[in-house]
């Protein structure tokens, strides 16, 4: 598409799409490194080996982001569309005069 002007409405929409999409990309690791980690340690691997404590650890969190990012990545797509009327006026007026039968337009959340 065409670029037509920078607006600071579809920032504020972008950025608060983007936050639960990181915040569920980081769950997944979040919550099932410690769960694994305790099974572990309750079966006395970590105690018999615990110098595996840290590569396991890290395979586990890679395990769990090697998914959970794709994933959140493709629940909340980097093109969004915001209405004309969420615009600001500036560009609205501009639009109205350049385009008047366009209603919503896309933009880039820069993920």
């Amino acid at each position: 598409g065409n670029e037509l002007g920078k607006s600071k409405n579809a920032a504020v929409a972008a950025v608060s799409q983007v936050i639960p999409s990181r915040v569920l990309m980081a769950v997944p690791s979040m919550g099932l490194t410690p769960v694994v980690m305790a099974f572990l340690e309750k079966r006395g691997l970590l105690t018999r080996f615990p110098f595996l404590t840290a590569p396991v650890t890290i395979l586990v969190t890679g395990f769990a982001l090697t998914f959970s990012t794709p994933l959140c990545c493709a629940i909340f797509p980097q093109q969004a569309h915001i209405k004309l009327e969420a615009l600001e006026p500036e560009l609205q007026a501009k639009v109205k005069e350049l385009m008047p039968s366009v209603k919503s337009f896309y933009y880039n959340k820069g993920l």
